[in-house]
């Protein structure tokens, strides 16, 4: 025995076959629409022959009822089968409802569409493709897709701004780095230079005491050379220690200069308040600023981030 749209026909009775309906699944049919080319119950019968759209079908009853599936005849205006119902995946979608704008099948229409205005899709469809609405609907598909086509285009122009930004910005970053560390740099020559400056100075100083030190402890040697050369005779050594303690007296005058001259000026570095304060902020140097401008792609608008320059 044939299936009904995927469903098994149910079993055999005495004498003939039990033939169920279509849009109710479990419901024993009891007539056959030919148009719709499906089983249906006595209620689906009675909104069949309700409905407006369909109410003219040709149904198949009592002697008429056919006890096996007709072959399925081809629409006279579609060389394809049916289209599925996506809320009654084994119902066909053959009414239109015009109300709801909905494409419906028998179920959907015996639910939720019985007291609306349908129209029999096989009836319309032909004259539906050679109309107004199917040409602007062609139409339309046309602008949209000139209109992507030139989404596309804007997106790729605003895209190549877009990496021009990027590296302009990144190379004013570079520039900015390079102008810092050169005045670091300078800022370091000078330091240093300046650090050398104060050592020379102190420097020579000091070499000039330590020449005058060395005279100093050749003087005292040459003193105590010649005491230790009179201690055999009172009389030279006498003479001797008398010329010896004037220059002793000098020596001591010459010491004493000497040590209050031996001394150096003591530097240290300052840090720069205001780079310390660059160099602990997280945002020191430079911060990034975004600024707020519109871009038109199409017919629709996105905002970009980014410089304010003319796209």
């Amino acid at each position: 025995m044939a299936e009904v749209d995927g469903r098994k026909p149910g079993p055999a009775g005495v004498g003939s076959a039990v033939m169920f309906c279509g849009p109710c699944g479990d419901v024993k049919a009891s007539s056959f629409c030919k148009d719709c080319h499906e089983y249906l119950c006595s209620s689906c019968t009675r909104c069949h022959e309700r409905l407006d759209a369909i109410k003219h079908h040709q149904l198949l009853k009592g002697a008429q009822f056919p006890s096996t599936y007709p072959t399925r005849q081809k629409m006279a205006s579609d060389s394809e089968s049916f289209e599925k119902c996506n809320d009654h995946p084994l119902e066909d979608v053959k009414i239109f409802c015009k109300t709801h704008e909905a494409l419906c099948c028998v179920a959907c229409t015996a639910a939720m569409h019985e007291h609306c205005k349908k129209d029999y899709i096989p009836d319309i469809a032909q004259s539906y493709v050679t109309g107004a609405e199917y040409s602007k609907l062609q139409t339309d598909i046309q602008d949209l897709d000139q209109l992507g086509v030139q989404c596309q285009a804007d997106i790729d122009r605003c895209m190549k701004k877009l990496d021009a930004l990027n590296w302009d910005e990144v190379d004013k970053l570079k520039k900015y780095k390079k102008d810092i560390i050169e005045y670091l740099n300078k800022r370091e020559t000078e330091l240093i230079a300046e650090m050398q400056q104060l050592h020379g100075r102190d420097l020579s100083l000091l070499k000039d005491i330590q020449a005058r030190l060395k005279t100093w402890q050749s003087d005292l040697s040459d003193a105590k050379a010649k005491l230790q050369s009179h201690q055999q005779s009172t009389y030279k050594l006498f003479i001797t220690a008398k010329r010896t303690l004037a220059l002793v007296y000098q020596l001591q005058e010459s010491l004493n200069d000497m040590q209050q001259q031996t001394k150096y000026q003591r530097y240290k570095l300052v840090k720069d308040p205001s780079m310390e304060k660059i160099l602990t902020d997280k945002t020191g140097v430079a911060t990034l600023k975004e600024a707020d401008f519109e871009v038109k792609i199409g017919n629709w608008t996105m905002f970009y981030l980014g410089r304010t320059s003319e796209m």
